[in-house]
């Protein structure tokens, strides 16, 4: 498992004390289920089976179909979560989320994968919200002919957002 991360997760994995290699996997019902639910196929691309769906089209190209995965598998934690203290809460559960998929993924499919976790706090601009906070996760299969387009060159390069990337 090969993990990257910039420089603001580091600070949020080091307030929180998350060590992501050692932490308990333990999700929330909500997750839980949704992990349970387990993948399916579409045009060679791996899905998550509780998530809703539209035609794609033909997906002809390797950069098409992760193009799809990556829109489609989107965890917003948020989303299933409401009524948390802070919303720095929610990167401890995307985190663990993370490595409880990677551990579905790489039992289920002969393919490496790549899950990216993202978190922000909400910002203000003046009295109005200028980014929302939240935690999300998503993840792709690694298909060499399209990964340069898909592999984060520069994590620094996101200066509002801390992420992880896990393959």
């Amino acid at each position: 498992m090969k993990i990257e991360t910039n420089s603001l997760m580091d600070s949020y994995l080091d307030q929180i004390q998350f060590k992501f290699e050692s932490a308990e996997t333990d999700l929330p019902n909500e997750l839980e289920k949704l992990l349970d639910s387990g993948f399916r196929i579409e045009q060679d691309c791996v899905l998550i089976k509780d998530f809703q769906y539209f035609g794609p089209g033909i997906l002809d190209t390797d950069f098409k179909k992760c193009e799809y995965e990556v829109f489609l598998n989107n965890i917003h934690v948020d989303d299933y979560f409401k009524h948390l203290n802070s919303e720095l809460e929610y990167l401890p559960i995307g985190l663990k989320l993370a490595k409880r998929l990677q551990q579905k993924l790489t039992s289920s499919f002969d393919a490496d994968f790549r899950i990216i976790v993202s978190f922000c706090e909400t910002t203000l601009f003046g009295e109005e919200i200028d980014v929302y906070g939240g935690c999300v996760v998503k993840f792709h299969k690694i298909r060499p002919s399209a990964d340069d387009k898909f592999k984060f060159s520069n994590l620094e390069d996101f200066e509002s957002e801390a992420v992880i990337t896990i393959e």
